[in-house]
This record gives structure tokens, C-alpha cells and sequence, in this order.
């Protein structure tokens, strides 16, 4: 599966991000959430320190639903992906996302080492193109191997991007100089 896209039709505005359920075996403690990076923006940002060594081990089952009359219905988005082996694709820009915002290495994750996000704003870009505007949950349930790791709910909304008004051509006037 290709997970490396290019898309500049929307914008997408972060509203809740939670932990619904974790493995009390695998973490000596696991939380995240957002935060407000300034006045528009919301980050991520999370930390949490492993009991067990996932190594490069851990894969992530992604499921996305979508709002369709008043509740969250499954949306044809599904699949799942070795968290490693994407990283080192770039995959919806996770390395980068990461190796900016945290000290994360989904290649090498240890037992003992606290790991910490701090205030990651996502590079929507790299998301898939023509998906279409609405409220979303995507669902991630992580695993080390096929033993349950966590899950995290994300809901999000996908909007129109603003106008970029300096990209508008100039109207042309209809009457000439002399006039």
C-alpha cells in the first residue's frame, strides 16, 4: 500500500483527541490530547512510557467513519500498516512529524524510556486528496504483533481551505484609460 499523497483541497480542524482504551501491561502510563498551538490551531501532544520492548513491532489498524445522519457510520477507509516500516516511507509525513515534534522512533521503541509529543501540528499535505468535507473519527488501534497495545479516537472535521485572496486575478475594467 502506497500511503505517500499530495493534496492541497482541504483543511482539516483537530476537535478530540483520546486514548479510549490501553494495555495496563504494556505502560507504566499513556496519555494524549490536544493543545492549543495559538489562536486557530490545535497540536498534539502526548506521552506515555512502555513496561514491555515493541522494537519495530508494532502495527496500526486504522478505521475511519464518517458523520452521516447525526452518527459516525463506516466510511470504505480501512486498512493496516507496519508503524516501522512506514515511518521509514515518510507515510503522511510521520518521519518528519516526528523527528520534529518528538523523540519518538517507531523503529526502536524501548522499555523504560519516556516518550513525548509535544504540540505536533500535522502536515495535512500529506493526507489523502478529494476525500470529502465532513466530521470524521478515525480510529487507531495499535498492536505488538497481534497482542492489543491501545487505541486512540481522533475527530476531526475537513473543511474548504481559506481563499488565498493574493491568488485571485484582477478584474478587468470594462471602460478604457480616456474614460
Amino acid at each position: 500500500v502506497n500511503l505517500n499523497f499530495f493534496q492541497k483541497d482541504y483543511d482539516v480542524k483537530m476537535d478530540i483527541l483520546e486514548i479510549s482504551e490501553y494495555n495496563k501491561s504494556h505502560f507504566k502510563y499513556v496519555e494524549a490530547g490536544l493543545v492549543w498551538y495559538n489562536r486557530t490551531q490545535r497540536a498534539i501532544s502526548a506521552k506515555f512510557e512502555y513496561l514491555c520492548d515493541p522494537r519495530n513491532n508494532t502495527f496500526v489498524d486504522v478505521q475511519v467513519y464518517k458523520m452521516m445522519s447525526n452518527e459516525y457510520r463506516f466510511f470504505p477507509v480501512t486498512f493496516t500498516m507496519n508503524l516501522c516500516s512506514e515511518y521509514k516511507k515518510n507515510s503522511f509525513g510521520m518521519k518528519d512529524m516526528l523527528t520534529k515534534y518528538s523523540n519518538i522512533d517507531p523503529c526502536d521503541l524501548k522499555r523504560g524510556v519516556p516518550y513525548a509529543i509535544n504540540k505536533m501540528i500535522l502536515d495535512i499535505s500529506r493526507f489523502p486528496p478529494h476525500l470529502p468535507l465532513g466530521s470524521y473519527k478515525v480510529v487507531l488501534k495499535y498492536f505488538i504483533h497481534t497482542d492489543f497495545n491501545g487505541q486512540t479516537d481522533a475527530y476531526m472535521r475537513l473543511i474548504d481551505k481559506p481563499i488565498d485572496w493574493m491568488k485571485i486575478p484582477p478584474a478587468k475594467r470594462s471602460h478604457g484609460k480616456g474614460h
